[in-house]
């Protein structure tokens, strides 16, 4: 995964069968957020370093604080596998 640019995107989302949304769904600190931290850093989008603790998809200041996800988050990463482009639209959802 890179990073590219909002029409890459934007070209990618208008052929279905190229996009797949994935939710992140386990129980609460079983690592929903840790793993999608990762993958917005294999995305390039945060530093390697941060994955885990950064907590990039938890905006609110008292999920910030708590060190716990409250309100799903979604973010839109592109893909590129064999040759075929596509839109992955990862989902990190609340354990509780």
């Amino acid at each position: 995964m890179r990073f590219h640019q909002i029409n890459d995107v934007l070209e990618i989302m208008h052929k279905l069968e190229n996009v797949r949304n994935v939710g992140i769904i386990a129980h609460i600190d079983h690592g929903k957020t840790t793993i999608t931290d990762s993958l917005l850093a294999k995305a390039g989008l945060i530093s390697s370093n941060l994955a885990g603790s950064l907590r990039a998809l938890d905006f609110l200041e008292e999920e910030q604080k708590r060190g716990i996800t409250i309100k799903a988050a979604n973010i839109s990463l592109f893909y590129e596998f064999e040759k075929s482009n596509y839109l992955i639209n990862l989902i990190d959802t609340p354990g509780h």
